[in-house]
């Protein structure tokens, strides 16, 4: 495992190193990793470039260890492949129509899993099980995700995620909290302003009429 950038990806004598390069998609992973879980994207770092997949993009290469929108966690040498540019480029094309740019699901085929496929055809294994194990665990319960946030990907080619995408997490801001309740009220089972003058006019009228019958009482 390198956590470094000395090692670029490159033919060395033994073939073309292939190195799988993790990034977290949310602070959560700071405490998701220590069971085993997290949100990740990933990318495949072969002969000095990474190679990915996004919705609307398809799949794409950038620079390694920059994939914009993440958080580099960690690189992970998986081995050596015996070929050059022609070989990998031959792989890349075998698996651009089952990841196309319109084919993008955040559970069923995501980053990862093209990162897994195409770790499967340049080495014949797999990728470490908790860089997907989340979107393993989500598609039991897929049906209750909105179809946007699956069809859309956090990270993607050109920088920033794709579409403005809600699943990036890292610049989330707090927003303030409106007021539920605003102005001035009464204590509950008081009369109104205008229930009181109503009150004390009616009371006012009372008082004057009955003086008025006591002044007639004696004049009788």
């Amino acid at each position: 495992m390198s956590g470094g950038r000395g090692y670029e990806g490159g033919r060395t004598r033994m073939g073309t190193s292939v190195i799988l390069n993790v990034y977290d998609l949310s602070p959560a992973n700071e405490y998701l990793c220590s069971v085993g879980l997290g949100l990740h994207h990933s990318g495949v770092e072969v002969l000095g470039r990474e190679y990915s997949f996004a919705s609307g993009g398809g799949v794409f290469d950038s620079s390694p260890k920059e994939a914009p929108g993440a958080k580099f966690r960690e690189s992970i040498e998986l081995g050596h492949f015996e070929g050059g540019s022609a070989e990998l480029n031959a792989a890349i094309g075998d698996l651009r129509e089952e990841f196309g740019p319109d084919r993008y699901n955040l559970i069923r085929r995501n980053c990862n899993h093209f990162a897994n496929a195409l770790i499967w055809r340049l080495l014949g294994r797999t990728i470490p099980g908790h860089v997907n194990r989340l979107a393993d665990y989500g598609n039991c319960c897929s049906c209750l995700i909105p179809r946007k946030l699956l069809e859309e990907a956090p990270v993607g080619p050109g920088g920033g995620s794709v579409n403005g995408s809600s699943y990036q997490v890292f610049s989330a801001k707090k927003q303030d909290t409106p007021a539920v309740f605003s102005g001035s009220g009464h204590t509950l089972g008081a009369p109104s302003q205008e229930g009181r003058m109503s009150l004390l006019g009616s009371w006012r009228g009372r008082a004057s009429q009955k003086k008025a019958e006591e002044s007639l009482t004696d004049r009788r």
